[in-house]
């Protein structure tokens, strides 16, 4: 019988549960909203009834009937030795053992993962990075976040955060990032830069803005980078404009990250990246014309394979890729 694994990726508004084998295919999955204004135990009761109802109706409750390990995929900072979320600002979590509370239930061994690391570790294994040895995943959502796949190893660092990629400056001199520095790629080319670019020229009275401003249903609070992406799609000049900086932005982030770890592919993922050739061709352009051209040239960029399901993927197969990294 094939090994069977839980994954988990916890986020801010959702979390997905997904019953995975050894080859990373989801074999059944389920979510529910995170609802992390209740508490840690809530989130984390509500999470543990998921996955028995999710191993109750695919046949294999319990670690007795295959299941070898559960994996859980977390943004934060983060105790993986000993399974704890030490800092989850999306979730209010502070010092939280999630992983000794589902050993405790699930009579299995649990691991805690970064996110962006466990959706680059599923899209490597399983997704578009699947027979490849050095890859850079790149996910372009909300914010900005990534991993990195260096000689069939994940970059993990000291305390199993290392790819936070958003957070490389492209500006010493630029607007001062959440996390402490200047500059950094996410407050140009995320999802809530592009849209907090254009509502902020609306609220300044810039005319061009009209055509996104439609596309948000003229509520400047809750447009999104999707707006901008629909007027660009009708042709607005402004909007494209907005696109290409974005998408420009990120290639100048991108180019230091393709020289310092020299991947065969960059892996691109997340709802942002949906917006497809209007944010990507000016990344690309800027990639192929300002980095090292025996570096950059040979780089194959391609979509991510798994969508929304990586974080969960990879946090399932960690176990796997532990078996492969110590054989």
């Amino acid at each position: 019988m094939n090994e069977l694994y839980v994954g988990i990726d916890i986020g801010g508004t959702k979390m997905l549960a997904a019953l995975v084998d050894g080859d990373g295919t989801i074999l059944s999955k389920a979510r529910q909203e995170t609802l992390a204004e209740r508490g840690a135990h809530d989130t984390i009761d509500r999470l543990i009834a998921m996955t028995e109802s999710l191993l109750r109706e695919s046949g294999a409750a319990g670690a007795e009937a295959g299941i070898k390990g559960i994996g859980i995929a977390v943004a934060g900072i983060l105790d993986p030795a000993q399974g704890t979320v030490v800092l989850a600002t999306n979730l209010g979590w502070n010092n939280v053992p999630i992983g000794r509370m589902l050993e405790e239930r699930f009579q299995c061994p649990v691991n805690v993962l970064n996110d962006a690391n466990a959706a680059a570790l599923g899209e490597w294994l399983a997704g578009a990075g699947a027979g490849t040895e050095d890859i850079v995943f790149v996910t372009v959502s909300t914010g900005i976040g990534g991993g990195i796949v260096s000689g069939g190893h994940l970059i993990l660092g000291f305390s199993g955060s290392a790819g936070e990629l958003g957070h490389i400056s492209i500006d010493r001199n630029g607007p001062a990032c959440a996390c402490g520095n200047r500059g950094c790629i996410e407050l140009y080319s995320s999802g809530s830069a592009i849209a907090r670019r254009v509502r902020n020229d609306i609220r300044g009275g810039d005319p061009r803005t009209s055509p996104v401003l439609r596309q948000a249903g003229g509520d400047a609070d809750r447009l999104t980078a999707q707006h901008v992406a629909a007027a660009a799609e009708e042709g607005d000049d402004y909007a494209n404009e907005v696109l290409t900086e974005s998408g420009s932005a990120l290639g100048v982030g991108l180019i230091s990250i393709i020289h310092l770890t020299n991947p065969k592919k960059v892996i691109m993922g997340g709802g942002v990246s949906e917006i497809g050739e209007t944010l990507f061709g000016p990344l690309m352009e800027t990639v192929r014309k300002h980095g090292i051209p025996d570096l950059v040239n040979p780089v194959q960029f391609v979509k991510a394979k798994l969508g929304e399901d990586a974080g969960a993927v990879g946090a399932a197969l960690w176990r796997q890729y532990e078996r492969m990294r110590n054989a």
